[in-house]
């Protein structure tokens, strides 16, 4: 049986190039496991979470997972990484869609993952989103807002 950190692995090359792979993304959590991005607070159960790699994928079709360090404890695995690529589609927010703008990204993050019998229970994403934003150009325009 795989350890939990090769299944961590093997979860994100699924997300990654020409292995992208919605459905084996899907299949490597439990039924009732979760996707939580904690910066925009959205959340997918289930299958759906297969849902995260397409709109990645849309929106940063380059994208690459810089795994930095890994930490293993008991269910649990933390990952430090970097997110990386360019912002070729629409990226879909919290707060709207955000048109592609060619930019390049270099995201710090940190990934918290709870397994429970050789599968993701809990994925909870710590992305820099304002860091994020900034790279994208989002954030070019905060003079325009109206001071009080």
């Amino acid at each position: 049986m795989a350890t939990n950190e090769e299944i961590i692995r093997e979860l994100y090359a699924v997300a990654e190039g020409d292995r992208r792979d919605a459905e084996k993304f899907a299949s490597l959590f439990h039924e009732d496991g979760y996707f939580q991005d904690e910066s925009s607070g959205i959340r997918l159960h289930g299958r759906d979470v297969g849902q995260l790699i397409e709109a990645v994928s849309s929106a940063f079709p380059d994208m690459h997972r810089e795994l930095l360090r890994i930490y293993t404890t008991g269910e649990a695995v933390i990952v430090e990484l970097r997110l990386q690529g360019t912002h070729s589609g629409d990226f879909h927010t919290g707060e709207g869609v955000l048109p592609a703008t060619g930019r390049r990204f270099d995201v710090p993050c940190c990934d918290v993952f709870r397994l429970r019998s050789g599968k993701v229970a809990a994925f909870h994403c710590y992305n820099q989103l304002s860091i994020w934003l900034k790279q994208l150009g989002a954030l070019d325009n905060l003079g325009a807002a109206v001071k009080r």
